[in-house]
């Protein structure tokens, strides 16, 4: 019975299941669907930092409609739930994609496709220092003053970040203003982490990123050098006179603010009688400046007062 009219019964059976699949497609056609999600990096181990040499991925789903219709959401993870390196490593690693609101039965019937399928991911552990803050003075300070030591709160920061840009730091610079005032500074400033040819490194971390800066602008002692006047006074004894007067040394270096300086150009002597004088006289006498001013070296100088009737 099963080999009459065979050919029959096999064309009855194909046309039965291309019905069936034909019912099947139309009301669960298959469908594709596309995400452009970021990558994110999972299980970066504690000390260590990891970047992808790419950000996004583009994942491809594939399957029955019925089912890409109930996904949710999509991930794509590299994941480094593996051994660290002592210091850094660049390998290839996996991306993977995670498929959120498909029941877990159904996952088996999807075709997922990640572009990319693997990515370069640069691993390095994280290191910290500390150093001291130094100031650095664009411009000199107006003549007649300098600054004060300054006083900085607090005095050193911590450095943080990759060890390799971490070793680079070799100092922490705190740069005032080009332009500053002629008063006293009190405020917060930024600070730089400069290499050894004084260059910015810029992928580190300063802890605290600001210091407080106290910083005097104080007046300080200048130099000027002036004349000595002899103070001669009285008369020699007649008919003797004062032919001729030296001092030595002539000229004499005083120091004091610039203010102080400013409209002095000579010194005097203590007074030196030549009452009822008869030869030369010779004295060494103190020179008399106006306070605060002082004179740099010896305070006295020696002064001759040549007498007689003829030169």
């Amino acid at each position: 019975m099963i080999k009459n009219n065979l050919f029959y019964k096999l064309l009855a059976l194909g046309v039965a299941i291309g019905l069936w699949m034909y019912v099947n497609a139309e009301q669960n056609p298959r469908a594709r669907r596309t995400f452009t999600v970021p990558i994110t990096i999972a299980n970066v181990a504690k000390g260590y930092v990891a970047e992808a040499s790419e950000s996004e991925a583009t994942i491809t789903i594939s399957g029955l409609k019925s089912i890409t219709d109930s996904i949710q959401r999509v991930t794509a993870v590299v994941d480094l739930n593996q051994s660290m390196p002592k210091s850094r490593l660049e390998k290839n690693v996996e991306v993977q994609a995670n498929v959120f609101g498909v029941a877990p039965a159904d996952l088996d019937d999807l075709d997922v496709a990640v572009n990319p399928g693997k990515i370069k991911v640069h691993i390095e552990a994280l290191s910290g220092k500390r150093l001291p803050v130094e100031v650095k003075f664009p411009i000199a300070p107006p003549l007649g003053y300098s600054y004060s030591n300054p006083q900085l709160v607090p005095g050193s920061v911590s450095v943080s970040g990759k060890s390799t840009e971490v070793s680079m730091v070799k100092r922490i610079v705190l740069a005032l203003p080009s332009k500053m005032s002629d008063s006293s500074i009190d405020d917060y400033f930024e600070l730089s982490a400069l290499d050894s040819s004084g260059n910015i490194v810029n992928d580190v971390k300063l802890s605290p990123e600001k210091v407080r800066l106290k910083l005097e602008l104080v007046e300080v002692p200048a130099t000027k050098t002036v004349i000595v006047s002899p103070n001669v006074v009285g008369d020699p004894k007649y008919p003797a006179r004062v032919n001729r007067v030296t001092v030595s040394p002539s000229s004499v270096t005083i120091e004091g603010k610039p203010s102080s300086l400013v409209g002095i150009s000579t010194v005097t002597t203590d007074r030196i009688s030549v009452e009822n004088a008869e030869g030369t006289v010779t004295k060494e006498v103190d020179l008399r400046v106006p306070p605060p001013v002082r004179v740099s070296g010896r305070s006295s100088v020696k002064v001759t007062i040549y007498i007689g009737v003829h030169e």
